[in-house]
């Protein structure tokens, strides 16, 4: 009974089959349609917007928070000079302690030789006026090249080299003793003149070309401007038994003392900060027959332990704040917008001597040749009568 119904059960099922295949094909029904949900067509394209730029002093500032060691820069300065650079300086950056070191000229360079050369800590930034010292390190490829945000809109003058910039523009000025010069010489003739007096014999002082490379550059340049009549000059000045030193420092202290009576070629940065104190003893004049202004150069240096510290201080230096700054120290700023704002300024000693009498530094080839400098010397030596 069981096998005829499992028969029956497939016939029945066959059957289901056979008559669903001949069926006709129902007809699907269709959904209802439904419209789509209205949208606005866009009225204008969508603004791409970039992402805000990175201040780059914010990232040299975030990476100078990571150096240890401090900033330490060579210079030709003085502690009264760098005080009111330093203090604005760490307004900003307090994190970063500043180590001025007061140099001479080619001190500067011969100093950091010698510490990297040995893997000592040495100079981060140099700042000093030696324009064939800074031409020599530069072929030494000591000099670590950044290129700062700040120098844009400066004068033409202060990239003195890739990598090279423009402190400050300092006067070698005239200084005199009130007490002792009835006539205060304005120019290097009227040095001249006084030195022709042989009761003025050994009261005058001026740098030592030969011992001093800020002496050096500046009878390069005046001389270069001046030809043979500066040379003549020279020549006159030298017969009256010269005070010679390595320092503008110890020039207006032989001049306060009443040791000289009349000082030339005298850095300004030496005598405006020792004025209201000085005003009854010690004058000065620009020298109006010739300007020799020192351009003061800065770099940092391929050894540097913290350069994000120096490029953060060049920044500084060359902003309207830090040549301010420098002014409030005794040195010339130059920066166009500040003309105004600043103690001293490069434009207040062309107005007094016209632009004509300007004798700037440069980085000149010729002064870094030895055999030009060797020449330039000894032409000097004779016309100050010194072996």
């Amino acid at each position: 009974m069981n096998r005829k119904l499992n028969v029956f059960l497939s016939l029945t099922l066959a059957l289901a089959f056979v008559l669903a295949a001949c069926a006709p094909a129902s007809t699907p029904t269709e959904a209802p349609a439904t419209a789509a949900p209205a949208t606005e067509a866009p009225t204008e394209a969508p603004v791409a917007t970039e992402a805000p730029a990175i201040d780059p002093l914010v990232a040299l500032a975030e990476e100078s928070k990571n150096e240890t060691e401090g900033l330490l820069v060579h210079s030709i300065m003085g502690e009264n000079n760098w005080a009111p650079v330093i203090a604005a300086f760490n307004a900003k950056y307090q994190w970063i302690t500043v180590t001025a070191l007061d140099l001479g000229t080619t001190e500067t360079f011969e100093k950091y030789y010698t510490e990297a050369a040995g893997g000592a800590r040495t100079a981060d930034m140099i700042i000093t006026s030696s324009p064939d010292g800074w031409q020599d390190f530069i072929a030494k490829g000591e000099l670590q090249v950044y290129n700062p945000v700040n120098i844009e809109g400066m004068p033409d003058f202060a990239t003195l080299a890739d990598g090279v910039y423009a402190v400050s523009t300092d006067p070698m000025i005239i200084i005199y003793n009130k007490q002792l010069v009835a006539t205060p010489p304005e120019t290097m003739e009227a040095v001249a003149a006084f030195a022709a007096d042989p009761a003025n014999a050994g009261k005058i002082t001026t740098y030592d070309a030969e011992k001093n490379g800020t002496g050096y550059g500046i009878n390069w340049f005046w001389a270069a401007n001046k030809g043979d009549a500066g040379w003549a000059t020279l020549e006159t000045i030298g017969k009256s038994n010269v005070n010679m030193q390595t320092s503008a420092g110890n020039m207006v202290n032989a001049v306060l003392s009443g040791e000289a009576s009349v000082g030339y070629f005298v850095s300004g940065i030496s005598v405006f900060p020792k004025f209201p104190e000085a005003e009854p003893v010690l004058g000065w004049s620009y020298q109006k027959d010739g300007q020799v202004v020192l351009v003061r150069g800065m770099g940092i240096t391929k050894a540097a332990a913290s350069p994000a510290s120096a490029k953060l201080l060049m920044e500084f230096i060359l902003s309207a704040e830090g040549q301010i700054a420098w002014g409030e120290g005794g040195l010339t700023p130059y920066r166009p917008d500040v003309a105004d704002k600043a103690k001293y300024h490069l434009q207040k000693v062309i107005d007094a001597v016209g632009e004509e009498n300007i004798i700037p530094f440069f980085f000149d080839p010729n002064i870094a040749s030895a055999d030009n400098r060797a020449a330039f010397l000894a032409k000097w030596k004779t016309a100050f009568g010194r072996p």
